[in-house]
């Protein structure tokens, strides 16, 4: 019986490097995954070229700003220092956590829907 070997492609140097990175690795995988899924409350600018106008939304803080929306929850038009709030809808969002942003925020105290 002839006795079976093969070549490895892979060189002494690899191995030893492979052999090194492994304990990085577990010691990664170790380390407990923080994963930070937030709503964020902030808004989302419509209107045209010089004239902005703002959707103020709930949303998933890690799209963008004119992302799909969970909901929509008024608007404000800096202009003409307009608004329309559901205040309701944004009681319910700030009670489960949604952050809103500066501006936002700003906005809600003035219209008295967030305490100070």
């Amino acid at each position: 019986m002839r006795s079976l070997s093969f070549r490895s492609n892979v060189s002494q140097s690899q191995v030893q490097m492979q052999s090194v990175a492994a304990p990085r690795l577990a010691r990664a995988a170790a380390a407990p995954l923080i994963i930070e899924n937030r709503v964020a409350i902030r808004f989302t600018r419509m209107g045209r070229k010089k004239l902005p106008f703002y959707r103020i939304i709930a949303i998933d803080s890690r799209t963008r700003r004119d992302g799909r929306p969970l909901e929509f929850l008024g608007w404000y038009n800096p202009l003409s220092k307009e608004t329309s709030l559901n205040a309701p809808s944004i009681k319910k969002w700030l009670e489960v956590g949604a952050q809103p942003s500066d501006t936002v925020a700003a906005l809600l105290k003035k219209a008295m829907v967030l305490d100070s």
